[in-house]
């Protein structure tokens, strides 16, 4: 048996020598995909320091690739062999990686949280359990009568605003300088008129919004959705994610994919009536100093 590990230096040939394996289980892949096509076209999309980028390979066969973006969490692909957890922490190990977290599918996430804080002698916090979720057809009764526009230039003090309510509410952990880098991101595609945060409107006033984040191969992901507390219930989420989602399979994705916080069960509950189908749990830890 031959092990071959390399760590690289360049987004463009990394994506070129792990895509073919990240595509095989794409939508369990979907979150490396992403962030790897962000990071060629920005390096400094997710931060100012350069992304750790690793690769395994068993007898010319890639098994296994893991990368981080600093401040970020490491990020570990779908494996079939978890045994490769024990290399890839050791590999990292060597280089003395300072590692905040993980996030991974949930027996790859726990297996690798248990060997790093024993190595290193950390404790962990469990932030969040996740599922990916994907789908390919909208259920017609969701998709409701009021209008979904892309959010505009006038619009942009009210989404800017929801924007960090949701990610404070959702991410409880997010950092000021984390929060602000995705709201001045916003800003960004505002002033370019590429706004890809989408709202539902209720007697010509918007009441929920939801934002076509980054692309797989041959899908897209939904995220930022965000609904103000006092117009929930009233299904405004729901409508407002089935016709985002049909409208990216319009464009011509051939899935929508998102991921939920399973301590919510409304979210979960709202889009699987959607259309949406549980694909794999994912586990999110933080290493703590004991």
């Amino acid at each position: 048996m031959s092990m071959r590990t390399r760590f690289y230096e360049d987004v463009n040939e990394f994506y070129d020598q792990t895509f073919p394996f990240l595509v095989r289980e794409e939508v369990k892949n979907c979150l490396p995909l992403t962030i790897l096509n962000s990071l060629k076209i920005n390096i400094q999309k997710y931060g100012k320091e350069p992304p750790l980028m690793f690769l395994l390979a068993e007898n010319g066969t890639i098994e296994l690739i893991s990368l981080m973006t600093p401040p970020h969490d490491l990020i570990i692909s779908y494996t079939a062999k978890l045994n490769n957890i024990e290399i890839l922490v050791e590999e990292l190990l060597t280089r003395n990686v300072y590692l905040p977290g993980v996030l991974s599918f949930k027996a790859a996430a726990d297996k690798f949280t248990k060997l790093w804080c024993e190595r290193n002698s950390m404790g962990f916090q469990l932030m969040r359990r996740e599922r990916i979720y994907k789908l390919v057809e909208v259920s017609g009764d969701t998709l409701g009568d009021r209008q979904l526009f892309v959010a505009t230039k006038s619009q942009q003090s009210i989404v800017l605003e929801w924007a960090r309510k949701m990610l404070t509410e959702a991410l409880i952990e997010i950092t000021e300088e984390e929060l602000e880098r995705n709201i001045n991101n916003f800003k960004v595609e505002f002033e370019h008129n590429e706004s890809r945060i989408y709202l539902l409107f209720d007697n010509k006033k918007p009441v929920s919004m939801a934002r076509k984040a980054g692309k797989s191969p041959h899908g897209n992901a939904v995220n930022l959705v965000y609904t103000p507390p006092l117009l929930r219930r009233k299904g405004y989420a729901t409508e407002c994610v089935a016709k985002l989602s049909k409208l990216l399979l319009e464009e011509g994705n051939e899935y929508c994919f998102l991921f939920t916080d399973l301590s919510n069960p409304t979210s979960n509950s709202i889009y699987q009536k959607i259309g949406y189908r549980p694909i794999i749990d994912e586990n999110h830890y933080k290493f703590v100093s004991k």
